[in-house]
């Protein structure tokens, strides 16, 4: 049995031991405006995911992430599928995500509906230059 539910500041230690790329004073503002979601199975947290807005009206999944150990069983299509069923209930008609083309996030975010709308060429920490695929959703 699982239950995703809003991030609360009683997540923090867990946050910050998945998601390694956010500061603290973003994670309060995700917290207080209920951005940031917990999935739990049998009351462990086993997965977070969090969002903005891209263009102050589009839906964008930052990071989804989910314990390696609890992959491809369903919980990260969940998760998701909850995140965009609330992003509907608050009248969004689009939802965005994006990766690098070599990601297998990649295949994951198309077999759950997305499809590729453009992309961005990044440079990572060591500058060399990845493309980074944007990627929608009718919701």
């Amino acid at each position: 049995m699982y239950r995703i539910r809003y991030a609360a500041e009683s997540d923090k230690s867990f946050w910050f031991n998945t998601d390694k790329s956010m500061d603290e004073v973003t994670f309060e503002s995700k917290i207080s405006n209920n951005m940031a979601y917990i999935f739990e199975e049998r009351q462990v947290k086993i997965g977070i995911l969090r969002y903005s807005l891209f263009g102050d009206s589009i839906p964008f999944c930052n990071l989804i992430g989910i314990t390696e150990s609890c992959r491809r069983k369903g919980c990260g299509r969940a998760l998701l599928q909850y995140w965009e069923q609330d992003m509907r209930s608050r009248g969004y008609s689009l939802a965005m995500v994006s990766c690098y083309i070599d990601e297998e996030i990649h295949l994951f975010f198309r077999k759950t509906g997305y499809r590729e709308a453009g992309g961005l060429v990044i440079p990572d920490k060591h500058g060399n230059d990845k493309m980074k695929i944007l990627m929608l959703k009718q919701l």
